[in-house]
């Protein structure tokens, strides 16, 4: 089935495009040394959105269309056709793919349901002091309702929910300063819409989960936010310094519970020391400008979709040329027609009637089969097709009267002009394309009375 082999096709092509991108950021890093996280997460924001961005797949699919006879005609095989050897082994990889779908989708159930039990844990924090602190910080980051709850399961806080978002605290003794420190960094994260974020990076893992990239592309991300709100809060903050910042997230414990619906200070230990380390080099937080991140994200695009265009058309041509040596094969090999060397090349005269047979001819296929009766003295032509010079139409026919002289062979709808070859029998010839143009196939019956042939052409 064609459908099969094209999403697939289509989330390969898609896959490449975002593994590039995701190479291009960390090239750069190395390169230009850069010390803005935040236009470094913009760009890998960008790298995770072309996993959903169809253009190489589209570029190839519109080079093979074009609007011929007022109807929609396909130029190239890897739009509509397929082989038998083909949509078996597309199958397969359909199979397989969708069991990984399926399997990564259930691993994130199963966490969730872990969540969900720890979160019905949950109990409102009574403390006055962590209530007004809390409230504090909510007011200034203009934020409306966040939950703050605590929980015993707990070793370290986080913030859990997608839609209804919740700072859960374990049972700990906190200053009002390690208060802040961890209400502002998870404020921070809400404000940011970190949480979605991760959502969007794991359900692209489910589909490119056949990528290794991509797992790579989710780690840096939950990385870089947390960099992110390091920074946001921890360099120049009047209420705690950053080596106080620094030795609170030394003092927590790696949580068990943290996952695309959760956030938390502290993750792993070599995230910790990265955190740590980018923060004692940066003394001044500066935002990136707008016009700065539109043009890497600009920069970066191009760079990447004109490699992974490229490698998709490669492809995509690849697939093409399997399907054109499986159908060759099927065609069963003429036992008696004419030299193939011996072309007649002449103008339409109008001598003999015309039959246009495009409305009976499948207009998605480059692969046309005839099993027609031609009335005496007509010429029946098959759809016209924009072909360039050098391209070749493969005509085959047959007619069971062997004492039957007839003609296959290529018009040109511009121009008139016409290569054929006459003969007895089975005919085949390969006509090649000596100018760019219009062109059509046709069978040619100069006799008085009707012919029956059956054939194929391969435009």
């Amino acid at each position: 089935m064609v459908w099969i082999r094209l999403c697939l096709s289509c989330a390969a092509f898609l896959s490449a495009a975002g593994g590039i991108s995701y190479g291009l950021v960390k090239l750069s890093e190395k390169i230009w040394k850069s010390q803005n996280p935040a236009l470094v997460l913009a760009l890998y924001k960008l790298a995770l959105a072309l996993y959903w961005v169809p253009v190489s797949f589209v570029w190839i699919c519109a080079k093979r269309i074009s609007y011929e006879n007022r109807v929609i005609a396909y130029k190239g095989e890897f739009v509509c056709s397929t082989v038998p050897p083909m949509t078996a082994a597309f199958r397969l990889l359909g199979i397989l793919w969708l069991a990984g779908f399926v399997i990564s989708i259930a691993c994130f159930v199963v966490k969730q349901c872990r969540l969900s039990a720890l979160r019905r844990g949950n109990v409102p924090v009574e403390q006055p002091r962590y209530l007004a602190v809390f409230e504090e910080c909510r007011r200034q980051f203009g934020l409306g309702t966040v939950v703050l709850c605590q929980n015993d399961l707990l070793s370290s806080p986080i913030t859990a929910g997608l839609f209804r978002q919740q700072v859960i605290l374990p049972f700990e003794a906190y200053t009002d300063a390690e208060l802040r420190m961890i209400y502002e960094h998870e404020l921070t994260h809400i404000q940011n819409r970190d949480l979605l974020w991760r959502m969007f990076a794991l359900v692209t893992s489910w589909v490119h989960w056949f990528n290794p990239v991509i797992y790579l592309q989710q780690g840096e991300l939950d990385c870089l936010q947390e960099m992110v709100c390091d920074l946001s809060i921890a360099v120049q903050n009047e209420q705690y310094t950053k080596k106080e910042y620094a030795a609170f997230l030394l003092k927590l414990t790696e949580p068990e519970t943290v996952s695309a619906c959760t956030t938390a200070l502290i993750q792993n230990k070599s995230q910790t020391l990265r955190r740590i380390q980018n923060m004692a080099k940066t003394k001044e937080v500066r935002k990136p400008k707008k016009f700065v991140v539109g043009l890497s994200c600009a920069g970066l695009a191009a760079l990447a979709l004109i490699p992974a265009t490229a490698v998709s058309a490669k492809a995509a041509k690849l697939q093409e040329d399997w399907i054109r040596a499986e159908e060759v094969d099927t065609i069963e090999e003429p036992q008696d027609f004419s030299d193939p060397l011996v072309e007649e090349h002449r103008f339409d005269d109008g001598s003999v009637e015309e039959i246009d047979g495009s409305q009976e001819i499948d207009p998605y296929s480059t692969k046309v089969d005839l099993d027609k009766t031609i009335d005496a003295n007509t010429r029946y032509i098959y759809q016209y097709r924009s072909k360039a010079a050098g391209d070749i139409i493969k005509v085959y026919a047959y007619c069971e009267d062997s004492s039957v002289t007839y003609r296959i062979g290529i018009k040109n709808k511009n121009t008139s002009n016409m290569s054929s070859i006459s003969g007895t029998g089975m005919l085949y010839h390969e006509f090649k394309i000596s100018e760019n143009g219009t062109y059509t196939a046709f069978v040619e019956n100069n006799n008085n009375f009707p012919i029956k042939v059956i054939g194929a052409t391969m435009y």
